[in-house]
């Protein structure tokens, strides 16, 4: 079984290379991007037997659209928000966004394992990270397990706020599809 602390830092790597994936493709595709160095040229180089070409897997996943209402979230751990709009049976609307910490109450960011509870048995853990700088309001998430409906769930979801305050999770689950739906 591993650590909390092995998966947690297992999930913080996924969010960051996900996040500099991102990166890397708004500034080939022409939007700012937070880097100031220009990307790099297209190699010319042709693959040879012993060099395994450099392939992006094509998106399979399920895509997911949740709102969070964090009016109850107070930086002490734990903190919560409600879900309050999905469109995955798995995770309906009502279910908790707990936030176990370990650092809920900066003015920059946001670091905390957390985990998705519909107080029905289904249960998704994972890691999620965020930006509060109002300039840069914007982070991910990541969840690599899950019990009941929520067993073998794997989602990554970039989290964005939006001018009326409701923070939305826009991303994809990987996992298996939810066996049940939720009592």
């Amino acid at each position: 079984m591993r650590s909390p602390r092995t998966v947690a830092a297992v999930v913080l790597l996924t969010a960051s290379l996900v996040l500099s994936a991102c990166q890397a493709g708004a500034v080939a595709s022409g939007e700012s991007g937070t880097s100031a160095t220009p990307p790099a040229a297209p190699s010319q180089a042709t693959p040879d037997a012993t060099t395994p070409a450099a392939t992006a897997p094509a998106s399979t996943g399920l895509a997911i659209h949740l709102v969070k209402d964090c009016s109850t979230f107070d930086a002490e751990i734990p903190s919560y928000c409600e879900i309050s709009s999905s469109d995955y049976a798995a995770i309906p609307v009502g279910a908790k966004v707990i936030y176990l910490g370990p650092l809920l109450d900066n003015q920059y960011f946001l670091s905390s394992n957390v985990r998705i509870d519909d107080a029905h048995g289904n249960k998704a853990t994972g890691y999620c990270i965020f930006d509060g700088r109002p300039t840069e309001e914007r982070g991910f998430c990541a969840f690599s397990a899950g019990t009941g409906a929520l067993d073998g769930f794997t989602a990554i979801f970039k989290v964005t706020i939006d001018t009326q305050g409701e923070w939305h999770l826009d991303g994809e689950s990987y996992g298996s599809a939810p066996s049940q739906s939720p009592s």
